[in-house]
C-alpha cells in the first residue's frame, strides 16, 4: 500500500477474494468497480468486460462480476463455480423515474393476483392497467413489484421506465437497449431508434424480463388518433413482444385504450379497466393513514369523493394535519367524474380548499415543485427553492425559514403524499394530477419569472460545457423548456439552442448524436403549445422559417415526409412574401429533396427550376450551384439526360468558381452517379475520390457515407468486389451512426447489387429485404422498385421465375406511376428478356 505495508486489509482486498471465489482456471474476472474504471480510461478496454450478473457470496456479500475476454485473452464460457441464474437477478435492476413504494396501499387484491397470473402465463406476453388519473394504477404496480419474492418471480432482468416524469421516446429506448445490451452491440454503430429496436427485439428473447412502462399515455396520441402511439417504432417493438412469445412480461399502465394491440389480444396481450376503489378498500386506505371517525360518515365521504384513490390519499394528508385525522371534517364536495372534463374540475375544486389551509410557504414550494418536468433533487431546493427569482418577493417565505423548518415543509408535503421521495436517488417527483393544479394557480407572470430563474440555473450548472452524450445533455434540453416556457425565446434560440446544442454548422444533435426525435422535441419548444401549425416565436424571420425548416428536416428525417412538406411550404411562403429570395431558393430544395425520396419526380422537377429562379434572383452562386445540381439529377431519373448533363456541368464549373474544386459534397456524389450512368466511369472514380477528400476533411459525415457508397458502385463495376464491400463497410457504418435513414436505404441496396454480383443471391435478397423494411417505415418510396427489382434478379438467379416476375412487375408499375424512368426501363427490359411478359412502353 501507499505505507509500503506488506499486508494488506480492507474493502477492496475483501472484494477482490470475493471475485476470485467465484473464478476458476482459464477465466479472468473483474469487479464492477475494476471494470467501470478501466473502461474510462481507453474506449477500447470496454469491450473486454463482459457483465456476468450479480451474485451472493461469502457473508451474504453481493458482488457484480465481468468477466473479461476477447479473441486472444480469457475464456467467454460462464465460469463453474459462478452461483447459478436465479439466486440473485442476472442484472441489476434498471430502474427510471419509478413510483415509490406506499406502505399505506390497501386493497386491489385481485387485481395484484391478476398481474401474477400474467407473469406466470405462456400465452399473455403485454398486461395493461388502463384508468384515468388518480386511480392508483401506478401504485398498483409498484405494490405488485414490491411483491415479486414471495410470488416466485425471478427475471433476468427488470427495467422500469416512468414517462409521466420523462417522456422523451429517445431516451428511454436508449436506456432500454442499453440494459439489454450489456456489450452485445457497439452503441456507437447504432443511431436510428429503427436500428435500435431491431437490436432490443434480437436481445429481448435472448432472457426472461419484466419491462414496466407506466404512464404510456405521454406517448399516445390525445386527438384524431386517440389511443395510438406516436411512435411507429414503439408500436413494432410492443407487436414483436405480443407476437414473438418472449419470456417474461411487459406490464403497462395508461389511461388510453391502446388502439395499437386491439387487434393482438388473442396473440399475448390483454388489459383490464381499472376502476375506482370498492368501499371495502377504501375505507382501508383511509384507516391505514391513520384517519378515524364514524364509519357512517366513512362511508358517506367515500361516496362522495367516489372512491378516488388519489383524491382519498391527498385528503387523509389533509385531514391528519388540520384535523388531527377526523373524517367528519372532509371537505363538502360532491364529485361528478361524468367526462375527463369534470374530473379535472372536480379535484381542482377539492385542491382549492387545501390550498386555503395551507401556509404560504407551502403554497409558494409546490407552485415551484409544479413548474418542473423531471425528477428534483435535493440539491435544488437550496440551489433554487431558497434563492431570490430575480428580484420578486414570490419565495421570500422559503427564502426566510429555518434550514429545520424547510425540511420539515418538505417532509410534510412527502407526509400528505402531494410529493414522493426516492430515497436511493435523492429525489422528488409528484403525481401528474397535482403538478397540473399548482401549476394551473400560477400567475403567469410570476410563473415567467420563475421559468427564467430555473433556466439560468441549469445554465450555470453547466457552464460552459459541452456534453457529448444525451444523457449529459439533458440540463440543456431543460434549459431550452425552461427558457422558452419563460418566453425567452430569442436567448435559448442564439445561446443555448443555436451555440451548445446545434454546435453552430456542426448539427451536433443529429450528425454526432443521431437524435431527431429529441431535435423535433426542442424545435417543439419554440412553437405555440408545441403546435407545428402556429409560427415559431422567435422575433426575426430568418429564425423563423429556419425553424420550419430544421422541424422539417426532422420529420423527413424519421419518417413523416407529409407533415416535412407542410413545414417546408409554409417556410418557403413566408420567406417570398418577405422578397427573401436567398432563403427561398434553399426552402425549394428542401422539398425537391422530400419530393425526390418520396419518389414525387415531376413534382420536384418544378420545386427545383422554382429552386433556381429563387436562387437567380439573389445572384448567390452557392444557391444557384446547389439549384443546378438538384434539376440535373431530378432530369436524369426521369432519364432526360442531356438535359442533365448540361445542368450538371454549369453547376460543376460554378464550383470552380467558389471553392477552386469540381463538384463535391452531395453534388459531387449526384454527379458521380450520372457519370457513371453514362459510361464516363475513370471521370466519376476520380471525381468522388477527391469529394471524399474534402468531405472528411471538412468532417461532413452524411456525405462522407455518400461518397463511400459511390466508390463502392465504381469498383464493383469494374470488379473489384473486395474493394467495394470495404467502401460499404464504411458507408453503411457512418449512415448508422448518424441516423440518416436514406443513407443507410443506398447502403444495403449496394450491398444486394454487390451480392448479386457476386452470386451471393442469399445476401443479396437479405439486404435487399433490409432496405424494403426502411422503405416502408420512413415513406421514402422512390428506392422500391429498385428494391424489388434486385429482389426480382436474386429470385431469378435462384430459378424461381415466378417470384422474378411478380416483383419485376411490381417494381415496373410502381416506376412507372413515379416516373422514374431508369429503373421503369430496367424492368420493362427484365420483363421481356427473362419473364416472358413483355410490357408496353
Amino acid at each position: 500500500d501507499i505505507n509500503k505495508q506488506r499486508n494488506i486489509i480492507g474493502g477492496g482486498i475483501n472484494i477482490a477474494q470475493r471475485v476470485m471465489d467465484c473464478g476458476d482456471t482459464g477465466h479472468i474476472l473483474a469487479s464492477k468497480v475494476y471494470a467501470e474504471g478501466l473502461s474510462e480510461v481507453k474506449k477500447e478496454y470496454e469491450k473486454l468486460f463482459h457483465y456476468l450478473g450479480r451474485f451472493e457470496v461469502k457473508h451474504g456479500v453481493i458482488v457484480e462480476i465481468y468477466n473479461v475476454y476477447d479473441e486472444k485473452i480469457g475464456n467467454q464460457i460462464q465460469p463453474q463455480k459462478t452461483p447459478k441464474k436465479g439466486e440473485v437477478s442476472s442484472l441489476p435492476l434498471s430502474l427510471h423515474y419509478q413510483t415509490p413504494p406506499n406502505p399505506n396501499f390497501a386493497g386491489r387484491t385481485k387485481l395484484l393476483e391478476t398481474i401474477t397470473q400474467w407473469y406466470h402465463s405462456e400465452k399473455i406476453k403485454i398486461g395493461t392497467l388502463i384508468a384515468w388519473g388518480g386511480v392508483g394504477k401506478s401504485a398498483l404496480i409498484r405494490k405488485w413489484y414490491d411483491t415479486l419474492a414471495e410470488n416466485k418471480i425471478h427475471p433476468d432482468g427488470i427495467f422500469w421506465w416512468g414517462f409521466y416524469h420523462h417522456a422523451e421516446f429517445e431516451r428511454f429506448l436508449d436506456a432500454l437497449f442499453e440494459y439489454l445490451n450489456q456489450g452485445k452491440f457497439d452503441p456507437s454503430q447504432i443511431k436510428t431508434s429503427w436500428a435500435k429496436v431491431d437490436r432490443i427485439k434480437e436481445l429481448i428473447v435472448q432472457g426472461e424480463y419484466l419491462i414496466i412502462l407506466d404512464g404510456l399515455e405521454e406517448m399516445q396520441e390525445s386527438a384524431d388518433r386517440f389511443g395510438h402511439l406516436i411512435h411507429k417504432e414503439f408500436v413494432e417493438f410492443l407487436h414483436y413482444i405480443a407476437d414473438a412469445r418472449v419470456r417474461g412480461l411487459c406490464l403497462i399502465t395508461t389511461r388510453y385504450p391502446m388502439k395499437d394491440l386491439e387487434n393482438w389480444t388473442e396473440m399475448g396481450y390483454e388489459s383490464i379497466s381499472i376502476s375506482e376503489l370498492d368501499l371495502k378498500d377504501a375505507k382501508a386506505l383511509l384507516k391505514k393513514r391513520g384517519i378515524s371517525g364514524e364509519e357512517n360518515v366513512f362511508e358517506e365521504v367515500i361516496k362522495r369523493y367516489k372512491a378516488h384513490a388519489l383524491t382519498l390519499t391527498s385528503l387523509a394528508g389533509y385531514l391528519n394535519k388540520y384535523y388531527n385525522g377526523d373524517i367528519k371534517n372532509a371537505p363538502d364536495i360532491t364529485f361528478v367524474f361524468e367526462d375527463d372534463a369534470k374530473r379535472w374540475e372536480d379535484i381542482h375544486k377539492l385542491f382549492r380548499r387545501y390550498t386555503e389551509k395551507m401556509s404560504e410557504a407551502e403554497l409558494t414550494f409546490l407552485k415551484l415543485f409544479s413548474l418542473f418536468r423531471t425528477e428534483v433533487k435535493e440539491a435544488d431546493f437550496t440551489g433554487l427553492f431558497r434563492k431570490p427569482i430575480n428580484g420578486m418577493a414570490l419565495n421570500k417565505s422559503l427564502i426566510e425559514i429555518e434550514n429545520l423548518d424547510f425540511i420539515d415543509l418538505t417532509n410534510g408535503m412527502v407526509e400528505w403524499q402531494l410529493i414522493y421521495h426516492n430515497r436511493e436517488r435523492g429525489t422528488y417527483t409528484t403525481h401528474p394530477l397535482i403538478k397540473g393544479y399548482f401549476e394551473s394557480i400560477f400567475d403567469e407572470e410570476e410563473k415567467k419569472a420563475c421559468h427564467k430563474t430555473i433556466y439560468e440555473y441549469f445554465g450555470g450548472k453547466i457552464a460552459k460545457d459541452l456534453p457529448e452524450t444525451l444523457e449529459k445533455m439533458q440540463p440543456l434540453f431543460e434549459q431550452v423548456y425552461h427558457g422558452c416556457s419563460a418566453e425567452l425565446y430569442d436567448e435559448v434560440f442564439y445561446n443555448v439552442y443555436w451555440e451548445k446544442i446545434y454546435r453552430r454548422k456542426k448539427y451536433f444533435i443529429y450528425h454526432k448524436l443521431g437524435a431527431w426525435e429529441t431535435n423535433l422535441s426542442l424545435a417543439r419548444s419554440f412553437f405555440p403549445n408545441g403546435n407545428f401549425s402556429q409560427m415559431p416565436l422567435v422575433s426575426k424571420k430568418d429564425a423563423q422559417s429556419w425553424l420550419l425548416n430544421e422541424a422539417g428536416r426532422a420529420l423527413l428525417s424519421i419518417g413523416k415526409p407529409k407533415e416535412a412538406k407542410e413545414l417546408f411550404i409554409r417556410g418557403i411562403n413566408m420567406v417570398i412574401e418577405d422578397n427573401d429570395w436567398k432563403n427561398a431558393s434553399r426552402g425549394y430544395q428542401n422539398l425537391v429533396d422530400l419530393q425526390f425520396r418520396t419518389g414525387e419526380l415531376e413534382k420536384g422537377f418544378e420545386s427545383a427550376k422554382k429552386a433556381l429562379e429563387m436562387a437567380e434572383k439573389t445572384n448567390s452562386y452557392r444557391d444557384i450551384r446547389d439549384s443546378k445540381v438538384w434539376l440535373a439529377w431530378i432530369l436524369h431519373l426521369l432519364s432526360k439526360d442531356k438535359e442533365a448533363e448540361r445542368y450538371f456541368n454549369q453547376a460543376d464549373e460554378l464550383e470552380k468558381k467558389i471553392s477552386g474544386y469540381r463538384l463535391c459534397s452531395l453534388g459531387g456524389v449526384f454527379y458521380a452517379d450520372f457519370l457513371v450512368s453514362i459510361g464516363r466511369i475513370d471521370e466519376a472514380l476520380e471525381l468522388t475520390k477527391t469529394n471524399l477528400e474534402i468531405c472528411q476533411k471538412k468532417i461532413w459525415p452524411d456525405d462522407i457515407s455518400r461518397c463511400h457508397c459511390c466508390l463502392a458502385a465504381i469498383e464493383r463495376m469494374k470488379k473489384d468486389h473486395n474493394k467495394s464491400e470495404t467502401h460499404l463497410k464504411e458507408a453503411i457504418e457512418l449512415a448508422r451512426k448518424i441516423g440518416v435513414p436514406d443513407l443507410e436505404i443506398e447502403a444495403l441496396l449496394e450491398f444486394s447489387r454487390l451480392g448479386l454480383d457476386m452470386k451471393k443471391h442469399k445476401d443479396a435478397i437479405s439486404k435487399a429485404t433490409d432496405a424494403l423494411k426502411l422503405i416502408t417505415r420512413t415513406g421514402f418510396k422512390l428506392y422500391e422498385p429498385e428494391a424489388e427489382l434486385i429482389l426480382a434478379k436474386a429470385y431469378l438467379a435462384k430459378g424461381d421465375t415466378i417470384q422474378a416476375k411478380k416483383l419485376t412487375t411490381s417494381a415496373y408499375n410502381k416506376a412507372k406511376s413515379m416516373h422514374y424512368r431508369i429503373v421503369e426501363n430496367e424492368a420493362n427490359n427484365l420483363l421481356q428478356k427473362n419473364c416472358n411478359l413483355p410490357i408496353s412502353l
